[in-house]
């Protein structure tokens, strides 16, 4: 079964939880996102995002991923995060990729479905589910404007013409935080689950309050990503690991690194309800 898409982790538009979508960026992540699936019996996103393609490229990432969620019976996803280029969608399709997300954000809206709707087509075509996003989900900023968040009219709009599988929305939430203390439009949520015929997406977890993504699942969230806390989880572990013990083996300190996000991705899966569920 494994690589398989999104709409093979069990997860739906009515279930009580949400399925967790993992950044990987070197085997590392991808073992210690794989151990925690294994140890939560929780279905796994794995996802590859941009600049780990420029760090480490598309085809070995993909290769990585691939071969790595087949050594395990819970069903894991290999998922194509952000991307802005229909032709590297194209590629990662033509790699064996499993599900795709197209971010036409910072489109106008005409240009957002057109180009969805190309990456729908592509991905159905190859048994992968596609993703797209209305609204903006900024990088590194304070706060998020009214004017930023997802409108819940374009957004059944968007949904119904480009056929996307899931639709990330903008609530509040901001890429790239290091530490948790955002909160949630919880009403603009409530309404776009309820307008929205497909699953939702929250993108920028790591900054977003554990009560906050507890509300959120409740109100209609059925995808989590989760990036930047991971990373830091691994250099804070790699930081006090080398200070303390600069004779040890380098592969013992990764190891113990594995584990370390390991654990942090298994708190999440917890989180979003998604242990037991294979």
């Amino acid at each position: 079964m494994n690589p398989c898409n999104l709409n093979q982790l069990g997860v739906t538009r009515a279930a009580p939880w949400a399925v967790g979508h993992f950044n990987i960026h070197n085997q590392e992540f991808i073992r210690a996102v794989v151990k925690a699936a294994e140890s939560e019996r929780s279905p796994a996103i794995l996802a590859v995002g941009m600049m780990s393609v420029k760090y480490m490229g598309l085809e070995p990432l993909i290769s990585a991923c691939r071969s790595i969620s087949r050594e395990t019976s819970i069903p894991v996803a290999v998922h194509l995060d952000h991307a802005r280029d229909l032709d590297i969608v194209k590629e990662a399709l033509e790699l064996g990729i499993n599900s795709v997300m197209f971010d036409g954000s910072s489109l106008d809206f005409e240009d957002n479905v057109e180009k969805t709707t190309s990456v729908v087509q592509m991905a159905h075509e190859h048994g992968a589910t596609a993703e797209g996003e209305i609204g903006i989900v900024p990088h590194g900023t304070a706060s998020v404007s009214q004017a930023e968040m997802t409108d819940p009219a374009l957004a059944v709009e968007f949904a119904e013409r480009t056929g996307v599988d899931y639709l990330a929305v903008s609530l509040g939430s901001v890429h790239g935080m290091k530490s948790a203390g955002t909160s949630l439009d919880q009403g603009l949520l409530q309404q776009l689950h309820e307008q929205v015929p497909v699953p939702l997406v929250l993108h920028g977890a790591s900054g977003v309050i554990d009560e906050q993504i507890t509300m959120a699942i409740k109100n209609g969230i059925r995808k989590i990503n989760v990036n930047t806390g991971l990373k830091v989880v691994l250099k804070s572990f790699l930081s006090k690991r080398l200070t303390e013990e600069p004779e040890s083996d380098l592969l013992e300190d990764l190891g113990q690194g594995i584990d370390a996000v390991s654990e942090s991705v298994a708190v999440r899966m917890r989180l979003f309800g998604s242990s037991n569920r294979t």
